[in-house]
């Protein structure tokens, strides 16, 4: 859903062959003076770019009308090389030669092939215009922890800006962010006037409305929130940035005149949030193909917004649920609950009355998600199947796995790990009752 999944598909397609320098030499066109000053101003900039302990973040804007939003970038210089780090590919990074030099001004080029560098300036089969992005940028100015550059193809600009932090931790920060913000907006205030915000994550397009006003600006997920392309001005206030709480849903920033900015997020219809579903249920299901049953239950607070721990159904095993936080809902999925008489004891997902012979597996990522009721003051949580395809997921049973992660068949016959003391299979599983 993100960021075109930052195009990894087009980053993985990209080949690893070298790529020539573009830059065309060129007569000296400055008389001595001038001359000097511009490699001046270049060594000085060098120095400040090299000087970076971290190095740097770049908002990386292909395309000449910022159609695709932006990119965060995290680059660290040497006198020669550029070792560069995107939410492209989280986790990796790439060394490759750069230069400094005049072309109509003063240019860093990056003029030895690096995947992530060319990846939006490099045709394709599909694409043979790429997508208009930059490997040469003019530079525009120069602090101590700034500088203002343009792309020379796209004319976007950019700024690199000092990090605080290594570049490997900008990027996990900001590709967590992005995997925390699915929400479709905001609202709130900004300066006593209200304020809506929605974002449109395909291109990376955030729309502000106050009153009659609107505006619409391209925007970064980095490591703490959003930043955009331009600085919003909108009901008399501006703002260059959104910091983003994923744990309050709530977006806050301060505008160039110290007014605070507040939305709280547009959440998916029917989310629950992950402290609403602590406490003790109901789990009713069948414990035979005709006879139904219900077992009380604890959902207690695992890895904090990631899981839950149910308790209840047998003092030798839990289950996990994880909890989907692009969607508020929970997810039982097949896994391991123990060992037992030499073999690891799995409660796998299982087809029960979906396929011809009741298929199951124990893959991880098979079973089955609630959807709630919409009720907040006696909330049911209705299970059905998850997104697995390969069969639907309406029920569970006890497995037998050997060391190897071969199948050891059905798990029955030992009493003390019967589900609520009466079965090893779970017939229909129905839903998740509250008890208030």
């Amino acid at each position: 859903m993100k960021t075109h999944k930052y195009l990894l598909i087009g980053v993985v397609a990209i080949s690893s062959l070298t790529l020539s320098s573009c830059l065309k030499d060129q007569e000296d066109v400055f008389d001595g003076n001038a001359s000097e000053r511009m490699q001046t101003y270049l060594s000085e900039a060098q120095k400040t770019l090299m000087s970076a302990e971290n190095g740097w973040a770049l908002d990386y804007y292909p395309d000449r009308n910022q159609s695709y939003g932006g990119f965060a970038y995290a680059i660290k210089f040497t006198s020669s090389s550029a070792t560069v780090s995107s939410v492209l590919l989280p986790g990796e990074s790439i060394t490759s030669l750069y230069k400094m030099s005049t072309d109509n001004g003063p240019m860093l080029s990056f003029d030895s092939y690096n995947t992530l560098m060319h990846f939006f300036a490099t045709p394709d089969g599909n694409n043979y215009e790429a997508y208009d992005g930059d490997f040469e940028f003019v530079i525009d100015s120069v602090a101590s922890d700034l500088v203002k550059i343009h792309g020379k193809r796209s004319g976007n600009t950019m700024y690199f800006r000092k990090l605080a932090k290594s570049p490997e931790k900008f990027i996990a920060d900001a590709d967590s962010v992005a995997g925390d913000l699915f929400v479709l907006g905001g609202e709130g205030t900004i300066g006593g006037s209200a304020l809506s915000m929605s974002l449109d994550y395909d291109y990376q397009l955030a729309t502000f409305t106050s009153g009659t006003e609107t505006v619409e600006e391209p925007f970064t997920i980095i490591d703490d929130g959003v930043r955009f392309y331009k600085p919003v001005t909108i009901a008399g206030k501006t703002f260059s940035e959104l910091p983003y709480n994923s744990t309050t849903f709530l977006f806050s920033g301060t505008c160039t005149d110290g007014t605070a900015i507040s939305l709280t997020a547009q959440l998916p219809d029917n989310y629950v949030k992950f402290p609403e579903y602590e406490g003790d249920y109901w789990l009713h299901y069948s414990r035979t193909s005709t006879i139904k049953d219900s077992c009380r239950v604890t959902l207690t607070p695992g890895t904090k917004n990631k899981t839950y721990i149910m308790s209840g159904l047998n003092d030798n095993y839990t289950v996990t649920l994880n909890f989907q936080k692009s969607t508020g809902k929970l997810e039982w999925n097949s896994q391991k609950i123990g060992e037992y008489g030499g073999n690891n004891i799995w409660i796998c997902a299982w087809g029960y009355g979906t396929t011809p012979n009741g298929s199951l597996t124990w893959d991880t990522e098979a079973g089955m998600e609630t959807t709630w009721n919409g009720d907040k003051d006696n909330p049911v949580y209705k299970f059905g199947p998850n997104s697995f395809s390969d069969f639907k997921i309406t029920s569970f049973i006890m497995w037998k796995l050997t060391p190897s992660g071969s199948s050891g068949g059905s798990f029955t016959g030992v009493n003390s790990w019967r589900i609520n003391n009466n079965t090893y299979r779970i017939y229909l599983l129905d839903n998740l009752t509250k008890i208030n």
